[in-house]
């Protein structure tokens, strides 16, 4: 029986903090826990990701493949059966996928032929805040990323955002850290995001300037008319995106506009480790999403750098994602205050490295 404190903290992992319903959040107690239907945490039989995606199915001799209309490809688990009555048809299909990185087949849960209505609804564009990240160039000593989140003043404008090209070289990356974001109620809920730091050149924007640091934050891709809030996180509500902007950008941000402080913990790895998650980090910042949502327990802020700290440790030391298979997630390794409890038992963070606020907003990273 899952208790009313572990519910509520599970319904609560992390948020994009600037476009969230506070009063929601404030309201939702212990009562609110408890009229919530069980079937609203993850005890489904399913996989983590959900998607919706628009496509043409084709029968191959590998099986049936989906291609989506803006050109991806994904194999389907559908029987030939079933498969065969859309080969060649457009359709829309509801399907998962295991996790975040493992998009390649998805689970269809189902499957329609798909004609546009007349008059069908545009849905409203999505916040500016956010871009798809690009990867410009990936060769052995440099990687390159396009749309990178930027600022051009000591304070950026709160409703204004800078864009810019990244190159970084992986073989001088220095150090890397998990950073919790805490916003009401603080005894539950947060943000986390990853940061990594350089040593000279190995950090550099389109000017030739070299910022602190590179800042890594997976949120919900929320349109102009959306806000997020934990309970409609739980459903296919909103989408999701792996952003990329400098350090100082997203902790000036943070500090002046959202007024929220920042906690860094510094994520024990060694060299090449640290080099590998810079570019596994890349190279899924990287994958287009469109059609994936955001889940407030199994594809959030958190349970994402979790995966991508899974793919550089060995195996006996990877974080275990479900306490269940495709059941039961488990909390820490998908909510933020629970994650980093767990990571400094095994060993993977270190100690809180300081609070950032607006007097030590300019404090360097080391």
């Amino acid at each position: 029986m899952i208790s009313k404190a572990l519910a509520l903290a599970l319904l609560l992992p992390c948020a994009a903090a600037a476009q969230t319903d506070f009063q929601e959040l404030q309201r939702f107690d212990a009562a609110a826990v408890s009229a919530l239907p069980l079937s609203g945490l993850p005890a489904d039989k399913s996989w983590g990701v959900n998607y919706t995606l628009r496509g043409v199915v084709s029968l191959t001799e590998e099986g049936p493949f989906l291609n989506t209309i803006d050109g991806r490809l994904f194999k389907l688990d559908l029987s030939d059966r079933k498969a065969r009555r859309f080969d060649g048809k457009t359709v829309v299909v509801e399907a998962q996928a295991r996790q975040a990185d493992e998009l390649s087949l998805l689970k269809v849960e189902r499957i329609a032929e798909y004609e546009p209505k007349a008059g069908e609804v545009v849905p409203a564009p999505y916040q500016p805040r956010r871009r798809q990240a690009l990867l410009l160039e990936s060769k052995g000593d440099l990687i390159k990323m396009g749309n990178v989140r930027t600022m051009r003043e000591a304070v950026p404008p709160a409703d204004s955002y800078d864009w810019t090209t990244m190159t970084m070289r992986p073989e001088l990356i220095r150090n890397v850290y998990f950073v919790k974001k805490p916003f009401p109620p603080e005894f539950l809920a947060a943000h986390s995001f990853l940061v990594f730091t350089f040593e000279r050149g190995g950090l550099r924007d389109a000017n030739g300037k070299e910022p602190m640091a590179l800042a890594l934050s997976i949120e919900g891709k929320t349109r102009t008319d959306q806000t997020f809030s934990p309970l409609t996180g739980l459903k296919k509500t909103f989408g999701i995106i792996w952003s990329l902007s400098t350090w100082e950008e997203y902790a000036a941000r943070t500090v002046y506009h959202e007024k929220f402080r920042l906690y860094p913990y510094p994520v024990n790895l060694s060299h090449d480790q640290k080099a590998g998650l810079l570019r596994e980090a890349m190279t899924l910042a990287a994958v287009d999403r469109e059609g994936e949502f955001y889940h407030t327990i199994k594809n959030n802020c958190t349970n994402n750098l979790v995966i991508l700290f899974n793919r550089v440790l060995p195996k006996e030391r990877q974080v275990k994602l479900w306490t269940i298979p495709y059941m039961v997630y488990n909390y820490k390794a998908t909510m933020p205050q629970a994650v980093i409890g767990n990571l400094q038992k095994q060993g993977l963070l270190g100690r809180e490295l300081l609070e950032i606020n607006e007097s030590t907003l300019r404090t360097v990273i080391p």
